[in-house]
This record gives structure tokens, sequence and C-alpha cells, in this order.
């Protein structure tokens, strides 16, 4: 079967399956080492399908950056150092390759985050992967597997603005892409949030839908969607593709605490699954790396021709 068929989720337990291990299910690996979890992310993004060379390198550069901070910020962990691995064609341009890594040590220094080498190869595409380390003290770290009854779903910030560059963007009414990975990894509430009470935490890269089926799988509880987060969505039928599409890398989470300062999505409950606003059961299962279409700038590309 090809892999575009059975898609993301089932291809990842299929090959937790192979190593004879159950699938952590977290966006970091959490490595003990005495008081402290050593906290360990990797992310990828390739040409075509999360960027176009003809965008901002520096904005590319920044964006790998981020997606790995956002993921030691939803554990809330401090990030350390980062190695990246990058692949090139041959005739790209030198230049092209300075301005992104230049966006690369502009974002590091921004969060006080060491640059410790990495790889380079040759390859048809751009492809750039970057690993972050972080720590977190043990008890202190988020999961996505601390939702309880009687909880509120939060998110760190409204969404849409990221969902809305998307969908201009392959509306052709988009004349900037670089607003579509301009995103910001939410290591900047940490402080605030050491004094809440934090049950669960995801970032949002894939979709609301996906990040609540997540917490609710792992939790082993219901979440009901009951508010609209979405600051731009035009109807239900833009609302729920914002909740499905993701790529603001906000942070969604649980408390039991009553919050003025976040914009409320929900309530966990007894049960599972997610229902939405509309009192949907089956809702989309919002972004796969293998089955979803419309971020992928190949798709645009082939549109346009």
């Amino acid at each position: 079967m090809e892999i575009g068929k059975s898609g993301e989720r089932k291809l990842i337990e299929k090959i937790w399956r192979i190593f004879g291990e159950r699938n952590e299910d977290e966006d970091v690996h959490f490595f003990s080492i005495g008081d402290k979890y050593l906290l360990l992310a990797v992310d990828t993004i390739n040409e075509r399908y999360h960027f176009d060379s003809s965008w901002d390198p520096g904005s590319i550069g920044k964006f790998l950056v981020d997606i790995n901070l956002s993921d030691i910020a939803a554990k809330n962990g401090r990030p350390l150092e980062m190695m990246v691995s990058f692949s090139f064609p041959r005739e790209l341009e030198e230049r092209w390759v300075t301005k992104m890594v230049s966006g690369i040590k502009g974002e590091l220094k921004k969060h006080d985050v060491k640059f410790s080498g990495g790889d380079l190869k040759e390859s048809d595409r751009i492809s750039l992967t970057g690993m972050v380390i972080g720590e977190v003290q043990k008890g202190k770290e988020f999961r996505r597997s601390g939702a309880r009854p009687g909880d509120y779903v939060y998110i760190s910030s409204k969404i849409g603005r990221n969902e809305r560059a998307i969908m201009d963007y392959y509306s052709g009414k988009l004349t900037t892409p670089e607003k579509i990975i301009d995103i910001r990894p939410r290591l900047d509430l940490l402080g605030k949030f050491s004094k809440l009470k934090i049950t669960s935490c995801i970032d949002n890269s894939d979709g609301i839908y996906k990040s609540l089926g997540l917490l609710s799988k792992m939790s082993g509880v219901m979440i009901r969607i009951e508010r609209d987060v979405s600051e731009n969505s035009r109807n239900e039928g833009e609302r729920e593709a914002i909740y499905a599409m993701g790529g603001d890398y906000e942070l969604i989470f649980t408390s039991p605490q009553k919050l003025s300062d976040f914009p409320l999505i929900g309530k966990v409950m007894k049960g599972k699954g997610v229902v939405d606003l509309n009192g949907k059961r089956k809702i989309p299962d919002g972004f796969d790396h293998f089955r979803t279409t419309p971020r992928r700038v190949r798709d645009f590309h082939s549109k346009k021709s």
C-alpha cells in the first residue's frame, strides 16, 4: 500500500512496531539525566512542500529554528543548543545559503541558543533539518497525557493569521508568502505558565482538530469545543478549514483553572474523541504529511502551470 493511502499516523505506528517499542507520541524525546530531562526535538522542512526557494532565505532559516523551538516550548523547556543538517542542489547560489544561515543565526541569538554544527549534503532539492536540545526540571515538564475531566482547554492566542496566509497564497491573493512561515515559538509565555496549573500541552502545528485529538487520545478523555478562537473566519466552512489547517504554532493547553488571559477553546470531559463546536463528532483529521495537499507548494505550482 502506498503511504499516501495509509497516512502519517499509521506509518508512525508501523515504524514503532518494527522496533518493538511503544510510540512515545510526544513532539520531543525525554532523555532522563539526574533531576532533569534533556529534550530532543527534530524537525525537517523541504523545498516545494514547506517553502519555495524563491522565498526570502532568511525567513526560511528563521522558520527552521522556530518550529524546533516550539516543540521545546510545548514541554515547558529551555532550549540550549541547535544542530542542523543541510541538503542542497549544487547549482544553488551560495548567497542563498549565507542568507538562510544568517536567518538561523539571528533567531538563535534572539533566544540565547548556541549553534553546534551539523551536516552538509547534496540533493536534488533543498532539505533542511534542525535538532534542538533543551532541558526541563523533572516534574515541571508538560506532556500530552495529563488532561482530566473538568479541565478547561485554552490556546495561547487566537489563530487565523497564518492559516489565512496559506489560503490567500493558494488563491493567488498573497504576494508575500513569507507570512505563511512567520511564526513565533511561545517561549515568551513560560514564565507566566510557571504560575499556572497546566495538565497537558501541545503546539498547534497541524491544526486544532488534530492537536485536540492527540490530547484526547493520550489523556483518555473527550474534548468538547465550545468557542471559535479563529479571529478572521468568514463563515463556518472557513472556521472548520482554519481548525483543520494549523501552521500557527500557538500552544494549546489544559488547566483546571478558569483563566481570562487566554482564549478558551472548550472543556475536557469523560469519554473519548473530540466534539466540534457545531456538535459534530466526526471531525477532520487535521494536517497529514502524506495525505494533506493544500499546504504543499508543489501543488500550488501545478495549479498555476
